[in-house]
């Protein structure tokens, strides 16, 4: 019996490992759970591997990799790595697709590769992106820096009246704060920060009025804990120019990152890859950057895994190109780069939730809209909380006493709780959708398959032995067109394994048929034009051999991505 999945609360680390060790406990035949590194602070980084045991090895089989729980903050990421391990273990059996995928091919499933940032998270309440290592400064830089100051478990915002300031409330819902007009005078006016603590503060130029002096300045500072794991990845570097700090001194610097990369160049069967976040709603994929194009077969299984998923989910799908609110801005070290663009594996972010379309609001662009939208989608997303949240999304502004500040107002959103996550009852809900949509894609890499094994006698003892595979999966072997270019998408490899008493006549023992298409070159069947002929997922391969009869003769055939077969055959039957 597999132990439920509860979302009444987000795991802490060991809770986490207690429940992956239960699950893997309960169907180890299933089911193996390693450490694939520990993190700065000591934390192992779970690895869970998912096949069927009895229909072979993992590595033998075409691989799926999801990985989750990158950046601290968006946990639902994690709960939808999660929710796929438990749908995969209750599922197989009794699930004709899920059952087909665990007994042909392998999932590799990472639920939280930032473990010490979550832990971190959880305990101080406030927003942390990454890894906690202090970088590039190990001290704080003066500025506002992002705390729990009035210790409620919640870092949401600060407003206090400014003759100066930029910001007004609404004339028809004072909680909602608006710019004010480029004219405007004479009006109550305040200025917005992040709830925190000022370090390094300057004299006292603001009246606070209280009897302490208010810093003149308050900058927001650098966020002491600067390193975003998912830029530290080995992507083109030496083509980037400067590297912005977050990417770290250099790639693969964290212990954290060099952890899922030794795992998954360890893993050479992985086909497809998926890094669960949040928010936004979107399925995004590459290109990154301006002027980069995508080889057309490549475009158009993007296409095809795209309109499945946003049949399945109702997200958005684009291209992280798309997705930039300045397409001028260049990416280098993410994580689609590397997986797609260095490996040739078919690579997806998925940014889950959508607190605006939980509103209603559905015509917007995810980065531009951060950026400014209209006063009226800012009024439909307090109804929303008032309404379905309880209040809880959008926090009336309550009065206290800041230790540097005076007397200011904490209030607005909830951004950990009720933004960058859903409310807690509504995450199965969220991210079951996108577990079928991982089980399409890993069911859709190439498999092989051997078709036949024969055996003709051309002489007393002499027998010429034919063996054919075919790629029975919807990819190519070699997975890209961008492996192809990055020769990362290996050859297919047909291997006679003769016993005892046997001798080869003609012919190498292994034999190289290069890469077997799949079914989605496939074009449609109303036209003769662009259709290649014979047969591109099949390959033979021939040898002369001389044994007694009665002999038993294998051929494997194996392709680093598209996993392994073998079949036999008795000589003189």
């Amino acid at each position: 019996m597999i132990r439920p999945l509860t979302y009444d609360r987000f795991h802490t680390h060991a809770e986490l490992g207690a429940l992956l060790a239960d699950w893997v406990a309960a169907r180890p035949d299933l089911a193996g759970l390693e450490s694939a590194g520990r993190s700065l602070e000591g934390r192992d980084i779970w690895l869970l591997t998912l096949t069927n045991s009895a229909t072979g090895p993992a590595e033998d089989k075409p691989g799926f990799f999801v990985e989750a729980g990158i950046h601290a903050a968006e946990w639902t990421g994690s709960y939808a790595a999660l929710h796929l391990v438990h749908r995969l273990l209750a599922g197989h059996g009794r699930d004709e697709r899920v059952t087909r995928l665990l007994d042909t091919r392998a999932v590799y499933v990472v639920p939280r590769l930032n473990p010490d940032g979550t832990e971190h998270m959880m305990t101080e309440g406030r927003y942390i992106r990454s890894s906690m290592r202090a970088y590039p400064n190990p001290v704080p830089d003066p500025g506002l820096q992002l705390r729990d100051v009035d210790g409620d478990g919640r870092v949401l915002f600060m407003r206090l009246p400014d003759p100066h300031g930029p910001w007004k409330k609404h004339h028809e819902e004072p909680r909602l704060m608006v710019p004010r007009e480029p004219d405007e005078e004479g009006g109550t006016y305040y200025r917005l920060l992040l709830e925190g603590e000022i370090e390094g503060g300057h004299g006292d130029g603001l009246d606070s009025g209280a009897d302490r002096p208010r810093p003149d300045v308050i900058e927001p500072a650098e966020p002491l804990e600067g390193i975003d794991l998912g830029q530290n990845l080995p992507t083109d570097w030496a083509t980037a120019g400067r590297i912005p700090d977050n990417a770290g001194p250099f790639a693969g610097s964290e212990p954290e990152t060099r952890a899922v990369l030794k795992a998954v160049t360890a893993r050479p069967n992985i086909t497809g890859f998926v890094t669960c976040h949040t928010f936004g709603g979107l399925h995004l994929r590459p290109p990154l950057n301006s002027g980069e194009q995508l080889p057309y077969a490549d475009r158009r299984v993007y296409e095809t895994f795209g309109a499945r998923a946003a049949a399945l989910t109702g997200y958005d799908v684009m291209s992280f190109q798309d997705l930039k609110y300045d397409p001028d801005i260049e990416f280098h070290g993410g994580q689609l780069g590397w997986y797609y663009e260095q490996l040739g594996i078919f690579s997806w972010i998925t940014e889950f939730w959508s607190p605006q379309r939980a509103a209603g609001i559905t015509a917007y662009h995810p980065s531009r809209w951060l950026l400014d939208h209209p006063e009226g989608d800012d009024l439909r997303m307090i109804e929303w909380s008032d309404k379905e949240l309880d209040g809880k999304g959008f926090v009336d502004w309550y009065p206290f006493d800041h230790p540097q500040l005076g007397e200011v107002e904490l209030g607005g959103w909830d951004m950990i709780n009720y933004w960058y996550n859903p409310p807690l009852s509504r995450i199965e809900d969220e991210v079951a959708p996108h577990t079928e949509w991982v089980v399409f894609q890993a069911l859709c890499s190439p498999r092989l398959e051997m078709r036949s094994v024969t055996a003709t006698e051309q002489a007393p003892g002499v027998y010429r032995i034919r063996a054919v595979v075919a790629n029975n999966g919807w990819l190519p072997t070699h997975v890209s067109e961008q492996a192809v270019r990055r020769r990362r998408g290996g050859s297919t490899m047909l291997r006679i394994e003769l016993p005892d008493g046997v001798r080869l006549l003609a012919g190498e023992a292994a034999v190289s048929v290069g890469s077997l298409e799949g079914r989605s070159g496939a074009l449609s069947s109303t036209t003769w034009w662009g259709h290649a002929p014979g047969t591109p997922d099949l390959a033979a391969a021939e040898w002369v051999v001389t044994a007694p009869p009665g002999t038993t003769v294998t051929v494997t055939a194996r392709h680093p991505r598209a996993g392994a077969d073998s079949a036999r055959v008795h000589l003189g039957d």
